[in-house]
């Protein structure tokens, strides 16, 4: 191994000691407190990081943690599952199935030792408004491992509806978090040795298990006739294909509206710049770039933020589908293209956020600012949302040069070059006051026009001619 790959390697080791911290630090005071009630700030405290926003550089938002932890925990499970499963595949019964559903879950807890907080966690996000759509089994569904456990239960009990199974599967999913947090807690305060061990808990919850799936149902709901199954599953085979054509159509307009929407932007912003160079003679926009994401970058999105796919979801909830990044000569001009963008009688602004007057932690300057546009489509007019970026070229070099350090490091930039990169961030703004004051200096010291005096080129002997005929209109 080369040097510096031995650097590279020891770095993402550091990277990825630094991430666990994080997700044990936040797994246990989610437990504890509540997802909503823990900041990003107490979570890098109590991972030992004196930087504030290394749970934002790691992961993300909050949502991004939360589904990390569970991410973790679940790929541990359905490896237990996996086991348990082939252990008795085709031949197992009823009990042994269920056994499978609740193993999975406490021999899990078990290998993770005294204290934990996985059944706790997992009982704050089912019982949080704005998480519970993350919940375990939820993030789970997508696991081999658990669409076989579902179909072993189905062949246990073929004459089971679905309505009925669905209703049972709940049923078991609570009294597996029930009976765990209540142990985990328990253990936590030192008052478990009365509950046995977690093979206890196990024996205990089979036996109550079995018995919910196996108690007679309100007649009618029980027996389902196999070709109603069978018109059932080709109804949602068929309610698949008509979703997914459905999508193909949807974003493909989707994406189309976006396009347009950045168009329409540059449109504006390319008539601002000639208003100022013809008319002002002078250019306050030194370059402007733009980007649409592509529709895969788009619906992962979607499915890492458990977002409902359907675009009035994807249009409020995902905000930087279209982008435009202007890069100015000076403070000053940022300011001047904002208030000329977003005066504009079409525009419509969402947010601003001025990251120039209170920049980040790590330095980061630019105002942000989401405005939605009208695209005019034959159907009628559409407001697509654009994200702006404003930012003088000072602070897009200091952007462009952090984005490329914290992409390297993987977020866990080492304290040396953090400060390095806050001490470059003040730099950069001493730089744009100078640069700004020679400016100004330069041009109020003359009166004299620029080269470009005359940018429409009028013959003289016409002028005179346009002179006496309004002479004469008066």
């Amino acid at each position: 191994m080369t040097e510096t790959n031995t650097v590279h390697h020891r770095r993402d080791e550091a990277s990825s000691r630094t991430r666990e911290r994080l997700l044990e630090a936040a797994e246990q005071l989610f437990a504890e407190r509540g997802i909503q009630a823990v900041s990003n700030r107490q979570i890098s405290e109590a991972a030992g990081q004196g930087n504030n926003t290394a749970v934002s550089y790691h992961f993300g938002s909050k949502e991004d943690l939360v589904r990390a932890i569970l991410e973790k925990h679940s790929q541990r499970i359905s490896a237990i599952r996996a086991g348990l499963i082939d252990s008795i595949r085709d031949r197992g019964d009823l009990r042994e199935w269920v056994a499978v559903a609740v193993r999975s879950v406490t021999e899990h807890l078990k290998d993770l030792g005294q204290p934990s907080w996985y059944a706790r966690f997992v009982a704050q996000i089912t019982a949080d408004p704005a998480y519970h759509r993350l919940d375990a089994q939820t993030y789970l569904a997508d696991a081999p491992s658990l669409r076989d456990l579902q179909e072993g239960l189905s062949q246990c009990l073929p004459d089971l509806s679905d309505p009925v199974a669905a209703t049972r599967s709940a049923m078991t999913r609570y009294l597996i978090t029930q009976a765990t947090v209540d142990r985990e807690r328990r253990l936590a305060e030192g008052t478990a040795p009365g509950l046995g061990t977690w093979d206890d808990i196990a024996d205990g919850l089979v036996d109550t298990i079995v018995a919910v799936w196996s108690a007679p149902a309100t007649p009618g709901a029980a027996l389902a006739p196999a070709q109603d199954r069978a018109d059932g599953a080709r109804a949602r085979e068929a309610e698949r294909f008509a979703f997914a054509r459905r999508m193909r159509e949807d974003f493909a307009r989707l994406m189309m509206e976006y396009r347009f929407a950045v168009d329409e932007v540059l449109t504006k912003v390319t008539i601002l710049r000639d208003e100022f160079l013809h008319l002002h003679r002078y250019n306050p926009i030194e370059h402007v770039s733009s980007r649409v994401k592509t529709a895969k970058s788009i619906l992962e999105k979607v499915v890492r933020r458990r977002l409902d796919p359907s675009l009035p979801e994807i249009r409020e909830k995902i905000t930087d589908i279209a982008g435009i990044r202007i890069t100015c000569s000076f403070v000053a001009d940022t300011y001047h293209i904002l208030d000329a963008l977003t005066s504009q009688d079409d525009v419509r602004v969402l947010e601003i956020k001025d990251y120039i007057q209170d920049p980040k932690p790590s330095g980061y300057k630019s105002l942000h600012a989401i405005i939605e546009i009208p695209v005019f489509l034959s159907t009628g007019a559409v407001a697509v949302p654009v994200e702006v970026q404003i930012r003088t070229i000072a602070m897009d070099f200091w952007a462009s040069l952090e984005h490329k350090i914290f992409y390297k490091y993987d977020g866990a930039v080492p304290d040396h070059l953090a400060a390095d990169l806050a001490d470059a961030a003040q730099a950069a703004e001493q730089l744009d006051h100078r640069m700004e004051q020679l400016h100004t200096e330069a041009h109020s010291s003359s009166e004299e026009a620029d080269t470009d005096a005359n940018p429409v080129d009028i013959d003289d002997a016409l002028l005179h001619n346009l002179w006496e005929l309004s002479k004469q209109k008066i």
